[in-house]
């Protein structure tokens, strides 16, 4: 038998010595020509860019960190900090505030439960490490529980970077600004002007198509389907996503039940079953003031279950249907294609804006049994501690709803909006930078005489 010399590894090498570990907690691998040290290119700048925490005020102070349990793998999305505890954890607030993450943290056990406004559910965890085989510091761990895996990834590379330092929140927000997909929805937008110049004849009739189709899937009986009507739904209303023309037709379909414009010239060739529509409109209404699809399906807030944490989502998806159309209204004026010849009439009909808020002000009492959507949004707005994607959604509601009629503006003084408001954007201000921004606006859209 031949003898076989086994190589011992070179001293100091910590790469044979155990199980591989992630390779952001497992220190130096073998030192060899063959391998980029990345962190020669990176460290330098990395280290000059380092967002100092001092000046942070950090919604979050864990007691004591947890070693990583035996036989435990941490997540790939995974980073090392060998920075203090204070400072990290006051640079992930901040990210998380700057992001418009709700987030619930838990001292004692150093760990946080996000939920984005897409709806993705992450856990956070900081773990002590420290050993004979691991460098000493902060393991910070994000795991995806629900959700979007492309929207989680954008959302964990931020936190991760703000954990180490390099994430800089002024930075952040001339590149993004407070919406997060706004960058890549104005891409999606310069594709859409080129061809709807093609099609503006066909416009209408692939927006009612997809509205019809929408309205089907709302009026099954099955959850995912009535959440894929109102995703649907969201996307039809949001200019930067359908396009212009597309989101006018789809917002009046929300908050009138027509596609037509009530204040321009019915064209009698053009006619369209507004039937589905007027359901559209019905459904909105009871998923944001009843949390309902007609008159069962009733939301329970004792119940756990499945359908229930549906109903809650599809309540959100609502309030982001209403909120975008509100805002579609608000700005049809900016948002309407009319011939630049024609346009001294369409400026003639100023109070279109006003006419639909309060038509729909009128209406939606009706609907509801004279339950007052501004009465509801101003209640959800009030929730803001425990819900702010909800209330953000609802202060854009209210915002744009006074901006467009004053006697809506007044009814929501009447109603105590200025102290709800108030309150909600203390809440934001520490911890959620969107409903901050809408806040500032109602607030000030509240302080404006009226006439």
């Amino acid at each position: 038998h031949s003898s076989v010399a086994m190589m011992s590894p070179p001293s100091g090498d910590v790469g044979f010595a155990g199980p591989p570990r992630p390779t952001s907690l497992a220190g130096p691998f073998l030192k060899s020509t063959d391998v980029i040290d990345k962190e020669s290119y990176f460290s330098t700048s990395l280290k000059a860019e380092k967002v100092s925490s001092s000046d942070i005020q950090s919604n979050w102070a864990p007691k004591q960190l947890r070693p990583v349990p035996a036989f435990y793998p941490l997540e790939r999305s995974t980073r090392l900090v060998e920075d203090p505890l204070e400072d990290v954890v006051a640079r992930v607030s901040e990210a998380n505030r700057v992001l418009s993450i709700h987030a619930v943290y838990c001292d004692d056990t150093a760990t946080a439960s996000l939920l984005t406004a897409e709806h993705v559910e992450m856990q956070l965890s900081l773990w002590k490490t420290g050993g004979p085989n691991q460098p000493e510091g902060i393991a910070v761990e994000l795991q995806r529980r629900k959700g979007d895996s492309i929207a989680f990834h954008r959302y964990s590379r931020h936190i991760l970077d703000a954990a180490v330092g390099d994430f800089d929140s002024n930075q952040h927000l001339e590149s993004y600004g407070e919406d997060y997909d706004l960058i890549y929805s104005k891409k999606v937008q310069r594709m859409l002007s080129l061809e709807t110049l093609k099609e503006d004849e066909s416009q209408l009739e692939n927006a009612i198509i997809a509205i019809e189709i929408a309205h089907g899937l709302l009026m099954k009986d099955r959850m995912d389907a009535r959440q894929l009507g109102l995703e649907s739904l969201c996307l039809l209303t949001d200019p930067n996503k359908t396009g212009r023309g597309t989101a006018l037709i789809a917002s009046r379909v929300v908050l009138l039940g027509s596609s037509h414009d009530p204040d321009a010239e019915q064209d009698d060739d053009v006619l369209y079953d507004e039937g589905p529509f007027q359901e559209i409109r019905q459904t909105i209404l009871s998923l944001v003031q009843l949390r309902r699809i007609g008159e069962s399906d009733g939301f329970d807030e004792d119940a756990n279950d499945e359908d229930d944490e549906h109903m809650v989502i599809l309540h959100n998806l609502a309030l982001a249907v209403l909120a975008n159309a509100l805002d579609v209204i608000e700005n049809e004026d900016r948002l309407d294609d009319t011939p630049e010849s024609v346009k001294p009439a369409a400026r003639d009909r100023l109070g279109s804006a006003s006419s639909v808020c309060e038509s729909f002000l009128e209406e939606a009492e009706e609907i509801s049994g004279d339950k007052e959507i501004l009465k509801t949004l101003i209640s959800e707005l009030g929730k803001a501690g425990d819900k702010p994607h909800n209330a953000c959604l609802s202060a854009k509601c209210i915002g744009s709803l006074c901006r467009a009629s004053d006697k809506a503006r007044r009814r929501a003084k009447e109603l105590g909006a200025k102290t709800v408001v108030q309150t909600a954007l203390e809440v934001g201000t520490r911890t959620h930078l969107r409903l901050e921004r809408e806040c500032q606006k109602v607030m000030t859209t509240l302080n404006t005489r009226t006439d």
